[in-house]
């Protein structure tokens, strides 16, 4: 995990083990083929039926970016992303 996933991890009172479970159990809703240093993929799971999501960058190890929690302003719903505002 990187420090900054550590540290989302703290601030959202996310748990590592539930981190491990939505990258073994969930679903990848987006992927991001052309992210340097490596591609990256966004997961999606449930954590108490609440929706979690985790961007994992991929090459021989998995390198967990970044984690957080369903946002309202964001998402339509847990796999639809709102259009940006411009």
């Amino acid at each position: 995990m990187s420090k900054h996933a550590l540290k989302r991890c703290d601030e959202r009172e996310i748990l590592e083990k539930d981190v491990i479970k939505i990258i073994l159990e969930g679903k990848v809703v987006e992927s991001y083929p052309e992210d340097k240093p490596y591609p990256s993929f966004l997961i999606l799971g449930y954590i108490n039926e609440k929706p979690l999501y985790v961007l994992c960058a991929i090459n021989e190890l998995a390198h967990i970016i970044t984690v957080h929690w369903l946002d309202p302003e964001k998402w339509l719903d847990p796999i639809t992303r709102r259009e940006k505002k411009i």
